[in-house]
């Protein structure tokens, strides 16, 4: 029987419920209440000492539900118990029974809400006696083997479809999510296994019906070995289900890191290229035009020319190796180049610029550096805020600024767009678990800043004992 629980956010007391619960649990239970009245044949008593083992086996039941998390919707199998008590003492008495017994675990240990228990209860009192219905009204009898199968299986559908509605109704009232995405979660596994493992319940529960109505109370006692096994096999189909998917997401974060990877390391080729090009081209360039002028001279017999001429290709072949130790020096001795951390990340936000038109207001501190590690960490992190703010803010304008404040060094990046909700994980998309990551492995702190139409804001933290000033 699907049911729902809430988050604990006390040690000592239930936690509070929205107003729209509160509200719908108590409609709800007077729905219930009024049901049972209705369905109460005067003189005859809703429960009788021969209900109180179906009372016991279906607490027993559901506090051992299957893939129950605080928050989530789980499954608990007193769901046969629950239909096959329908099929034998009838709507009103069953009903009352799962809104006596029908419990969880969260709720025993004080993390539901009092408002929540009241409509886990009462929900599942409201589908076990719609199932009754459905199967009186088709004329069904446990001892009538095997129509009670197929008026079963009828009425196993009628509990499930009130059931799983009243579950994404409760969902959609305390989170604002629509039913329709609430209803699709609510399956363990598989929906084709799901479907047929469900259908299996409702054999269960025929079965259960006609061994009662043949046997009497001692029947009661073998109940709990078929719903043992299908709460071990519902188990194990729960936790092969999660490693597929933990499996899944690991995955797909290791092939984002590789494409960030493959980015990073072409995004450094371009700076390499970059700095040849701006700096050590331009000095060979020089040296070409000198040996073309000695050349010449040697060419015309303009002897004394090369007096003047031979020190200058000399000078400026010293230049250009010069040059060459300066970006050799800078790509071993810095993690993001020979531009270093300030110059990368002004190359960087050109870059953008040109690509984007995106506006980049910078405000780099003079001199500022910091050890090679926590240097990369900054220009990852930077870089990707600022391909993020690029590629999804629809902002035109984004700030990077890299200063010392209070002992840390600080990086900020923001921008003006249409923002985001950080808490809210987008399936596939794990820069901002990167960004988190990458700053815990140097001791910094990040703080991640958004909400939808306010922009978003990143700032990183990185201690002074991480920093230090050039001199």
């Amino acid at each position: 029987m699907a049911a729902a629980a809430r988050d604990l956010t006390s040690a000592n007391a239930r936690p509070a419920e929205v107003r729209a619960v509160r509200i719908g649990a108590a409609v709800l239970m007077l729905i219930v209440a009024s049901l049972i009245s209705v369905l109460w044949i005067d003189g005859e008593p809703l429960l009788e000492w021969s209900s109180l083992p179906w009372l016991g086996l279906v607490f027993l039941a559901s506090v051992l539900p299957v893939g129950e998390q605080q928050g989530s919707p789980y499954l608990a199998l007193d769901l046969p118990i629950l239909l096959a008590c329908s099929f034998v003492l009838g709507p009103a008495p069953a009903g009352l029974v799962a809104l006596l017994a029908a419990t969880s675990p969260q709720e025993l240990k004080g993390r539901t809400s009092i408002s929540r228990a009241v409509w886990n209860h009462s929900q599942i009192s409201l589908s076990v006696m719609a199932a009754g219905l459905v199967f009186i009204g088709l004329g069904g009898d446990p001892k009538d083997w095997p129509a009670a199968l197929l008026v079963g299986e009828v009425a196993l559908a009628a509990d499930a479809a009130t059931n799983y509605l009243l579950v994404a109704l409760i969902y959609a009232l305390g989170s604002g999510r629509r039913m329709g995405g609430v209803l699709r979660t609510l399956f363990i596994g598989t929906p084709r296994f799901f479907a047929v493992f469900y259908l299996g319940l409702g054999l269960v529960a025929s079965m259960m019906a006609a061994l009662y109505a043949h046997v009497g109370t001692p029947a009661l006692l073998v109940f709990f070995i078929p719903v043992a096994m299908a709460t071990e096999t519902l188990r194990q189909t729960v936790s092969a289900a999660r490693a597929r998917r933990d499996l899944a997401v690991r995955r797909e974060a290791l092939r984002c890191v590789d494409e960030r990877i493959a980015e990073e390391r072409a995004d450094e080729r371009g700076r390499i290229a970059e700095a040849l090009h701006d700096d050590v081209l331009q000095r060979i360039f020089d040296v070409t035009i000198r040996a073309h002028v000695i050349r010449e001279c040697y060419r015309t017999g303009r002897l004394l020319e090369l007096e003047e001429s031979v020190p200058e290709l000399i000078s400026a072949s010293e230049r250009v190796a010069d040059e060459l130790r300066d970006v050799i020096h800078g790509l071993r001795h810095s993690e993001v180049g020979h531009a270093g951390l300030l110059g990368s990340l002004g190359l960087l936000s050109e870059h953008l610029h040109d690509r984007s038109g995106i506006t980049f207001v910078t405000e780099l501190e003079p001199g500022l550096q910091v050890r090679p590690e926590v240097e990369l960490v900054i220009y990852q992190i930077a870089r990707e805020a600022m391909v993020n703010a690029t590629n999804h803010s629809r902002g035109d304008t984004v700030w990077l600024s890299l200063n010392r404040v209070d002992g840390t060094v600080e990086l900020r990046v923001l921008d003006n767009g249409v923002g985001f909700d950080p808490r809210a994980r987008v399936e596939k998309h794990f820069g901002l678990e990167l960004v988190r990551e990458r700053a815990a492995g140097v001791g910094a702190e990040i703080s991640i800043e958004s909400s939808p139409g306010s922009g978003t804001s990143i700032v990183g933290r990185f201690s002074d004992g991480s920093s230090r000033h050039s001199k």
